[in-house]
């Protein structure tokens, strides 16, 4: 709501309030004197969801079908503001189950769908298909870092395998490789630490990439054509411009098709 995300009023919570109000606490009594990836990561956050919706505008994709959507606005978003997009989000059952408690009181657009998709399982299983023909994209914001190698190598299989069904497309998401951390680990330690925590003791060893070039070589062993990070400072239309070189994530596109890429 403080960005000013459309419909971000409808997944409001006190939870995510404190937070952000002990991060900005934090953040504005230490000031400088943090290292810079502490000093701007709010920024940083607010950075990211802006840049997958301007490669989504980009791309102007037919279909998406967003793993991963928690409690995001942007399907609603886009769906409201793109009557001819087909929007399919996706989660675990009691995160899609908290999605519809928050849109009982909602008018849903008929070309936005909410499913519980398993992205680790043999195949993904959608409430609607592409149509022969469509541009397609696939998301995944905030979601791959929190699987383990092998459960990377299992959702990237299956998410290129739905896209080349679907006659080729578009596969987005953001890794946060040991190497942007280069200049201050015992940030991205205590940083690892305090996520893993706060989502049930989950451990990040072994879950990150220590470069992008790992990343994109196993997204082409696992079924993609083309793997590649983008210019995420070219990409963001949003207010905050803080220094991109202490951005702790990289936004990493990846294709099926020849002619699925920009």
């Amino acid at each position: 709501m403080r960005e000013g995300f459309p419909n971000a009023d409808l997944f409001d919570t006190w939870m995510g309030r404190a937070l952000y109000g002990v991060a900005e606490a934090a953040r504005s009594i230490a000031g400088p004197l943090l290292p810079g990836v502490m000093r701007h990561a709010q920024e940083y956050l607010f950075i990211r969801h802006h840049v997958y919706e301007e490669r989504l505008r980009q791309l102007a994709p037919d279909f998406v079908l967003e793993v991963g959507a928690g409690l995001s606005p942007r399907g609603l978003t886009c769906t409201r503001e793109r009557p001819q997009m087909i929007y399919t989000e996706a989660d675990l059952p009691d995160m899609v189950q908290e999605k519809r408690r928050r849109f009982e009181q909602t008018s849903l657009p008929a070309n936005y769908y909410l499913t519980t998709i398993d992205l680790l399982g043999d195949a993904l299983v959608l409430p609607v298909n592409p149509r022969e023909g469509q541009r397609v994209l696939a998301i995944t914001e905030g979601v791959t870092d929190y699987l383990s190698m092998e459960e990377k190598a299992v959702a990237w299989k299956n998410l290129s395998t739905f896209l080349r069904d679907a006659g080729g497309g578009t596969y987005l998401c953001e890794i946060h490789p040991m190497s942007q951390h280069a200049d201050s680990p015992w940030v991205a330690q205590v940083a690892m630490r305090t996520i893993g925590a706060l989502v049930g003791g989950l451990s990040f060893e072994g879950r990150l990439f220590e470069c992008p070039e790992d990343a994109t070589a196993l997204m082409q062993q696992c079924g993609f054509d083309e793997a590649y990070v983008l210019d995420a400072a070219s990409l963001n239309r949003s207010r905050h411009h803080p220094p991109m070189q202490h951005c702790h994530w990289l936004l990493v596109e990846a294709t099926v098709g020849a002619d699925s890429r920009l």
